[in-house]
């Protein structure tokens, strides 16, 4: 955070506040304990001071009644008497008195108000008032005086002091009053505090002129010129001297200042001799505590062996650098070929992966062609069979027919001893017994017919036989042959099918080799980009060692170190 906005959040306190509130506030405390004090003693005294002002009044009244006449009061009437004199009805000496003493006298004759120069709100005297019974009791009875300064007479506050009046033989027949209204003592308490309270406020006032005045000689001068001085030195201005006017604690600041300002100078003289490049210059510290000091000797020190090594190094750097230019030449130079080269074999891929292709989509309808052959191999396979079964049953049938004739020629057979049988018969018969012997040759006929046919019948069903056996033998051997060609086709389907799955296999190999060259090609295309781009950069590389080489020679060097 800035320091102008943080000592705009920081509530400032200034020193010029801090002694003014140090001088002023206890100042200001004691002018006002004194003024309450004194305004509290005035009162007090005034109090006193006027109770015994009206005693004095109550006194001089009565000498001057006694004056008038050494005679005893006496009522007449409602008039009081002081011997022959009227003092009720001639009051003006009473007045006058009164006036001058800035009082208000009242003669009262036992406790009954006689002659008074008190006035009611119609300007009639104030006649006929009775005291209370405190007052009566301690003045007429107990013979004492009396004072209050609350005393309430037509409505208004008094201060007021009696006193006994005593006849000619030492009885006690009225009293004296003196008072004076509470306002007027108040106002002139109140004159004497406000008198007061005007004399401590000019006494505030020339103690905080006089405060200001040796605090800004004194505090406020100095510590302006310090602060002008370190504002000065941190906008880096160190050329700047400060005299001290007094011989006190700001003096010795001031020169502790002087001191820090020609160690600053001096650390700038040492810290401008380095920027100029000569780190032969030394600098020793001022004390243990002297960090700065401490920094720019280590700094003194480590810029020289650091500076040293740089310069060692940007030789072996230039060198180095300059192979790796040469290097980074002949590595872009063969990245370029190497991406012709890929791209040559990016030219033969493509065209190996669309034969590949091609011997895929091949292999493909062959492999169709056998399963559809191979199918109908089965078909006739199993046609095969069923002619085979059907020419096993025709030579069972074939069988069962030269059964049937073996049974037709044994028939032939008996018939033919049947016939010789009835010929004999019908020879022994005589002559009943020709039409028996005619029935008995034609049967002879008949057997030897039937034995013919069924030899020539059993000839043709023997050869019939022999003919289905060949022809079932060589209907077996189609069936082997066909199961045979059915295994081989079923044999050649599964290798169809795996020179189909192996084309493919070989066509997404063979993309799969075109994206590798593609990929190849694409971080040979970036290397040889990077390449030429890292031939710039150890050019640029080898100009700015030589930068560095030529920067670091400017630097006057330590020959032994520091």
């Amino acid at each position: 955070m800035d320091n102008s906005i943080k000592k705009k959040k920081m509530k400032r306190f200034s020193v010029k506040r801090c002694i003014l509130t140090i001088t002023t506030l206890p100042l200001l405390f004691a002018c006002i304990m004194i003024t309450f004090f004194a305004s509290w003693t005035m009162e007090k005294g005034m109090e006193s001071q006027v109770i015994s002002g009206l005693k004095g009044a109550v006194t001089g009244a009565l000498l001057s009644m006694d004056n008038v006449s050494r005679e005893s009061f006496h009522l007449v009437g409602d008039d009081l008497y002081k011997g022959d004199y009227n003092v009720t009805q001639n009051m003006d000496a009473l007045d006058y008195y009164a006036e001058s003493n800035d009082v208000e006298i009242t003669f009262l004759y036992g406790n009954i108000g006689r002659a008074t120069t008190i006035q009611d709100e119609n300007g009639e005297r104030l006649l006929g008032t009775e005291v209370s019974q405190e007052i009566t009791e301690a003045v007429l009875e107990r013979g004492e005086e009396y004072s209050s300064n609350d005393l309430v007479i037509n409505g208004q506050r008094y201060y007021g002091y009696y006193m006994p009046v005593n006849d000619t033989e030492g009885n006690i027949v009225g009293m004296v009053f003196a008072g004076r209204a509470n306002n007027q003592v108040f106002h002139y308490i109140l004159t004497r505090i406000l008198f007061i309270i005007i004399i401590a406020a000019l006494i505030y006032i020339i103690c905080m002129f006089v405060a200001v005045k040796v605090s800004r000689k004194k505090f406020l001068n100095p510590l302006a010129r310090l602060t002008t001085a370190a504002e000065e030195l941190s906008r880096g201005n160190i050329n700047q001297e400060i005299h001290k006017e007094y011989d006190d604690e700001f003096g010795d600041l001031i020169d502790s200042f002087q001191l820090l300002m020609g160690s600053i100078r001096q650390q700038a003289n040492v810290a401008g001799r380095m920027a100029d490049g000569d780190l032969t210059v030394s600098y020793r510290p001022l004390s243990d505590q002297d960090v700065m000091g401490h920094a720019i000797q280590n700094m003194i020190r480590d810029n020289n062996m650091n500076l040293k090594t740089i310069n060692q190094v940007s030789d072996r750097m230039v060198a180095g650098v300059r192979e790796i230019a040469t290097a980074s030449n002949s590595l872009a130079n063969g990245t370029t070929e190497q991406a012709s080269a890929v791209e040559e074999i990016m030219s033969s891929i493509g065209g190996i992966a669309e034969s590949a292709e091609v011997n895929a989509r091949t292999a493909e309808r062959a492999n169709e062609l056998v399963r559809e052959t191979g199918e109908e191999t089965v078909r006739s396979n199993d046609q095969m069979k069923h002619m085979i079964s059907a020419i096993q049953d025709i030579n069972d049938s074939a069988k069962n027919i030269s059964n049937v004739m073996k049974l037709i020629d044994d028939i032939a057979s008996q018939t033919n001893i049947i016939s010789l049988n009835a010929s004999v018969e019908a020879s022994r018969a005589g002559v009943h017994g020709k039409g028996f012997a005619v029935v008995a040759d034609e049967i002879r006929n008949l057997a030897g017919k039937s034995t013919e046919a069924a030899r020539d019948s059993a000839v043709i069903i023997e050869d019939s036989i022999k003919k289905a056996a060949v022809g079932f033998k060589l209907a077996e051997e189609t069936a082997e042959s066909l199961d045979t060609i059915l295994v081989s086709i079923q044999n050649m389907v599964s290798l169809m099918r795996e020179i189909a799955e192996a084309s493919a296999a070989q066509s997404e190999s063979v993309a799969q080799v075109n994206r590798g060259i593609t990929q190849i090609s694409d971080v040979v295309q970036t290397n040889s980009a990077t390449s030429q781009q890292c031939a710039a950069a150890s050019a640029e590389l080898d100009n700015l060692a030589g930068e560095l080489k030529a920067a670091v020679r400017r630097y006057k060097l330590s020959v032994n170190g520091y």
